[in-house]
């Protein structure tokens, strides 16, 4: 809901451009670093789930660092705690999607994950946005950070063999 808008709140907050190019960087370096580290040990774990719950977990906390958020300062060790949510979240989630495809139709089915990855990303995108103008970040940080805790309980309450 958040990275259209990244650019803006920096401003808000006193930064600018660089910044945003700075702070989105630390992002995504540290997370195709944590990624590298993680897969490592990530094919060794049993229960991949509580790698993607570990990942929700560290949005969680992420999101609401943002509600709280005032310095430059912040942002960037915000995006540490992001970078490892997807670095531990993404490739598990993956795992386990892979696990369930159905022999010769990965392309499709990895075709319909991306589509929809990308619908919902629009949406999600439009709705940020459109919470943001209303009623400003801090709510849609809540609201962000709400959304990724219901996935996390979601996650926890599966039945195993749904997973």
């Amino acid at each position: 809901m958040f990275p259209p808008l990244f650019a803006l709140f920096i401003q808000k907050i006193g930064g600018g451009l660089f910044e945003a190019g700075s702070i989105w960087a630390v992002f995504a370096i540290f997370t195709g670093f944590l990624m590298l580290l993680i897969t490592r040990f990530g094919d060794r774990v049993i229960e991949k789930e509580y790698l993607v719950a570990g990942g929700y977990v560290c949005r969680i906390l992420g999101w609401l660092g943002y509600f709280f958020a005032s310095s430059l300062w912040h942002l960037y060790l915000l995006q540490l705690v992001l970078a490892l949510g997807e670095a531990l979240g993404t490739p598990a989630f993956n795992a386990i999607y892979s696990e369930h495809l159905d022999k010769g139709k990965y392309i499709r089915q990895w075709g319909a994950c991306g589509s929809l990855s990308l619908i919902v990303m629009g949406i999600a995108a439009f709705l940020g946005g459109s919470i943001a103008s209303i009623v400003g970040f801090r709510i849609l940080f809540l609201l962000m950070s709400g959304l990724a805790a219901l996935s996390f309980i979601f996650l926890m309450i599966q039945p195993r063999k749904v997973l």
